[in-house]
């Protein structure tokens, strides 16, 4: 499936039709028939991928229980456990991205981990993303310091040489 081509449908649709589909999504994704062959396809230590949107992202993590409709799992990363949702295992290894031919950056186009930068008072402050709020993104400076930027302010940056200055341990826990 491809999302970005669903994102530039959806940016048309209006605010009725956008509940709509929310509904019927929200029907599909209780379907108990879809939710079995899901929960019958994993077993307890399978490491697999799952969507988070905290990160809007691919996060990985290993299945330590199965219930009716939700797994335990134990993320990779840092050991967490958390309860998920069946419909959130990216099973068939799907691409996640959505890919915009705006230069306009969004919640939906950036992800924990991304490198950002944008204009302070002439200065470029360059960044890499912490935390995705509705309005805004959070990131950290290669100095440590944080900041809020409201996302219509943000681009991409993709300078090797800025990115080289982030703690490289840093980068591996939220990368």
């Amino acid at each position: 499936m491809n999302y970005t081509e669903i994102m530039d449908a959806v940016k048309n649709a209006s605010l009725f039709d956008l509940y709509r589909l929310k509904v019927a999504i929200s029907n599909e994704l209780e379907n108990y028939e879809r939710i079995n062959r899901i929960k019958n396809a994993i077993n307890i230590g399978d490491v697999l991928f799952y969507f988070g949107h905290r990160g809007n992202k691919l996060e990985q993590a290993k299945v330590v229980q199965k219930n009716i409709k939700y797994a335990i799992v134990e993320k990779i990363e840092d050991g967490k456990r958390w309860r998920i949702a069946y419909y959130l295992f990216n099973l068939d290894g799907v691409d996640t991205e959505i890919h915009t031919n705006s230069v306009k950056l969004s919640k939906n186009t950036l992800k924990v981990g991304d490198f950002v930068g944008f204009d302070n008072n002439g200065t470029t402050i360059a960044g890499m993303i912490i935390k995705l709020n509705r309005t805004r993104v959070k990131l950290v400076t290669p100095s440590n310091q944080r900041w809020n930027v409201y996302y219509e302010h943000l681009f991409r940056i993709i300078d090797v040489d800025i990115i080289n200055q982030f703690d490289p341990c840093l980068l591996n826990k939220l990368g």
